[in-house]
């Protein structure tokens, strides 16, 4: 080759070269619609863009994610980044290769130490890690606090004060609590997982989980058939009729309207706390957390949740891009709070290990409570587990699912569990089950 033309191969070859650093990649991410994506573009999505020239994160709002997400896999559309409405969602996908395994990322990067320990083992399915969480929550128990100042009622701490409190509402033609499933079905599952661990004792949910106890045992009949008895005793929303046809709206209009005391309902909701106690509401929120169902137990507790998870799609063709961007999502805990403040807290939350000082001035001090008092309370081993983060993917829709037919007086308490004792025990062969920590 004469030195001509060597020379122009090599100014060919840089400048490709050259074509090949600049090239932009994108970055696909569905997450849910709504107010607070705005807020994620303006903080996250823009500084990350910011600190990656050669990476554009295209965060895009979608409804009815989860569904959509199979109808993508089908049609190969699916976004670089998955986000599911937790841990045991995303396991249907596993099985079909359609999840990359995090692990080695992860070992790389350092995430193990970034993340609280049970909230990064809540993403190891078989010894791998296959998602992150985005956001952690927990069940609490939010009240209309000028109307218990007026009745003279104080927050329940016991099921002995919750039974009277309920009495007392009722006797006013208030419900005591507001709650509804319109939107999203699996509302049902919060309330049984509230009912398991709070009644039966996160001990004894601890060990049906490991497969040491039976879903049929006592305590959880008793548990189930407890929440059955409130369901049809009109508890929630004055009735299972309500029940079902009460969307957001109409649950916390009840709330602010003085139409119901209480909802128990999950942490992503300080943002509809806050929006719907506005400023021209003349009452106020406030929360507690749900007190332990039967007589004799002992201190309140929480139950550990993952909201959201993220996962890389295993047929993506920008892997180590979609890395970059969970990578950058763990290691700014600043940038994190900033951006969850936009949902009131409620939302992108993720599980970091935070300083006070993390949390942007101005923090509603009802919303930094919560989580100063989970952080105490949950290192004290005073914790459950709930549905969603913890169940296998067929045993958490069958939660859901059929206990409806126990509210209707169509399936008998103890065929529900024994169904759902079969389906964990096809799971546990099939190697589906989920990571459990171990308790303290």
């Amino acid at each position: 080759m004469n030195r001509l033309l060597l020379a122009l191969v090599l100014t060919l070859t840089g400048a490709l070269g050259a074509v090949a650093q600049n090239e932009v990649v994108t970055v696909t991410w569905w997450t849910e619609e709504g107010l607070f994506l705005e807020h994620v573009q303006n903080t996250f999505v823009a500084a990350f863009n910011e600190a990656h020239p050669n990476i554009r994160l295209e965060l895009i709002g979608q409804q009815n994610i989860n569904d959509l997400l199979r109808t993508a896999f089908q049609a190969g559309e699916a976004p670089d980044i998955l986000q599911t409405p937790g841990a045991s969602f995303i396991a249907e996908y596993i099985g079909a290769g359609l999840v990359e395994p995090l692990s080695t990322y992860a070992a790389e990067l350092g995430w193990e130490d970034k993340l609280l320990p049970w909230a990064y083992e809540s993403g190891i399915i078989n010894g791998e890690l296959y998602s992150v969480p985005l956001t952690y929550e927990s069940m609490v128990v939010f009240y209309n606090k000028s109307l218990f100042e007026d009745m003279g009622w104080t927050p329940p701490t016991n099921m002995a004060e919750l039974n009277a409190l309920a009495e007392a509402a009722v006797a006013a033609g208030i419900h005591p609590f507001s709650y509804g499933n319109a939107e999203w079905r699996p509302s049902n599952e919060h309330l049984m997982g509230v009912y398991l661990n709070n009644y039966a004792g996160p001990e004894a949910v601890y060990q049906a989980l490991i497969g040491e106890k039976p879903w049929t045992a006592p305590e959880f009949v008793e548990a189930t058939q407890l929440l059955k008895n409130h369901m049809v005793g009109g508890w929630y929303s004055g009735s299972l009729e309500n029940y079902y046809a009460y969307a957001g709206p109409d649950m916390w209009g009840e709330l602010v309207e003085r139409e119901a005391a209480m909802m128990l309902t999950g942490t992503w909701n300080f943002t509809s706390a806050q929006r719907y106690f506005s400023a021209d509401v003349a009452d106020e929120w406030d929360w507690v957390p749900m007190p332990m169902l039967r007589e004799g137990d002992g201190d309140y507790i929480y139950l550990l949740a993952t909201g959201s998870t993220i996962s890389i799609n295993g047929q993506s063709a920008h892997k180590e891009a979609a890395v970059e961007v969970i990578n950058f999502l763990l290691s700014n805990p600043k940038l994190v709070l900033e951006t969850a403040s936009g949902s009131a807290f409620g939302e992108w939350v993720v599980p970091l290990r935070f300083e006070v000082s993390d949390f942007p001035e101005g923090t509603d001090p009802r919303i930094s409570r919560f989580f100063a008092d989970f952080a105490e309370v949950t290192g004290q081993g005073r914790y459950g587990y709930t549905t969603w983060t913890f169940w296998p993917a067929k045993p958490n829709v069958h939660l859901w699912q059929a206990v409806e037919l126990v509210w209707a007086d169509e399936l008998s308490v103890e065929d529900y569990l024994a169904e759902h004792q079969m389906l964990w025990d096809e799971a546990r062969a099939q190697g589906a089950t989920l990571p459990i920590p171990a308790r303290d």
